[in-house]
């Protein structure tokens, strides 16, 4: 779904993401004449921001890649699953793991965008879409 750029293009780079139906969606940019999406959206200050429209990436997007990242013992922090997923609509965007239970993702899983609490405010982050069904 195509949003006409607004006073939601102003801070979609810093938070790109809504609410929609219940359900979170990421926001990404279109310049006008070309196909491609870019993510995170291009911030108001960027020369091609007054030629592109936001979209909202209402696909489900499946795991791509992933990775586990292990703090130093002395962080004394749980290690933090990253990966990235391949959306529907042709962008692939990295971001935080939300793995209940602590159990690995699968490569190729449906993943769900969800908001997660963070030291320096809220994040998005991808949650699988069969542990979402089950909660």
């Amino acid at each position: 779904m195509n949003i006409t750029q607004g006073a939601v293009a102003t801070t979609a780079s810093q938070q790109p993401w809504r609410e929609r139906d219940g359900k979170v969606v990421l926001l990404a940019s279109r310049v006008a004449g070309r196909e491609t999406l870019h993510f995170p959206p291009m911030p108001a200050t960027s020369p091609l921001a007054a030629r592109s429209e936001l979209v909202e990436l209402i696909g489900t997007p499946s795991l791509y890649s992933y990775t586990v990242v292990h703090s130093s013992p002395k962080a004394n922090k749980a290690p933090q699953p990253l990966g990235q997923v391949d959306f529907p609509e042709g962008v692939r965007v990295f971001g935080r793991l939300d793995m209940p239970g602590g159990r690995r993702p699968v490569i190729g899983e449906p993943m769900r965008v969800c908001i997660e609490p963070n030291e320096a405010g809220p994040i998005y982050a991808f949650r699988p879409v069969h542990e979402e069904a089950q909660a």
